[in-house]
């Protein structure tokens, strides 16, 4: 081997020598967007969810792109969400409200909070507000609205009518039997020779006759009164 060859290889193995001993450079660290959650006033349980540009570009599947609190509430609801960030990213929360032991929910999802550290939720079931320190509106959440169900009285088959028609029957049934208990009393009294309590058979036979009375006289008087408009 030539001089400078060898000159060539011992160039080259020192050189690898050298990058073999250079320490390799530290790892950067992620960095994180930090927001400080105040939700003492919350008289509800929620869940909210920070999410930025770069956690739905690296973990876009099966709501990874979030991270999540978990149910709070008033009694733990001051804690700090952080989530992975590069400069420039936007930053959105997910904001859910939960209404009933069985799961059901409202949700205000992607409000952009770019800028917040500190947001704040509060009021009550139904009438929840969510407001951070920074560009984002406040937002709430409003009462559902409720339809008016309507009564279709003319036709026997609506639910209503139906549940009507049962009541009144149960009604001339137990009036049927008041009177048919009260004859019945009332003769065997009588068998025995012992009428001493006809006031009190009396008394028995108003009560029916009033029942009855009221039972066929209340669609007129709802009517009248203007309840069933």
């Amino acid at each position: 081997m030539s001089r400078p060859v060898r000159a060539a290889v011992a160039a080259a193995l020192l050189a690898l020598a050298l990058v073999g001993l250079t320490p390799a450079a530290p790892a950067v660290a992620a960095e994180k967007y930090t927001v400080k959650i105040d939700g003492g006033d919350a008289a509800y349980i929620f869940i909210l969810c920070l999410k930025t540009t770069t956690t739905v570009k690296t973990y876009p599947a099966g709501n990874g792109d979030r991270v999540c609190s978990g149910k709070k509430g008033s009694p733990n609801g001051n804690f700090e969400l952080s989530a992975e960030y590069t400069s420039g990213d936007t930053v959105w929360m997910d904001v859910e409200m939960m209404v009933d032991t069985l799961g059901h929910s409202r949700t205000k999802d992607n409000l952009d909070i770019t800028g917040s550290h500190s947001c704040k939720i509060s009021g009550a079931l139904y009438a929840g507000k969510f407001k951070c320190d920074g560009p984002i509106n406040k937002t709430t959440f409003a009462t559902p609205s409720i339809s008016p169900y309507p009564i279709d009285l003319d036709n026997p088959k609506t639910p209503v009518v139906q549940l009507l028609s049962l009541m009144a029957w149960c009604v001339s049934a137990a009036a049927v039997v008041g009177l048919l208990i009260t004859g019945m009393t009332m003769a065997s009294q009588l068998r025995r020779g012992a009428l001493e309590e006809q006031t009190q058979y009396t008394r028995q036979i108003a009560i029916v006759f009033a029942a009855c009375l009221i039972a066929t006289t209340a669609g007129p008087i709802v009517e009248a009164l203007g309840f069933s408009r």
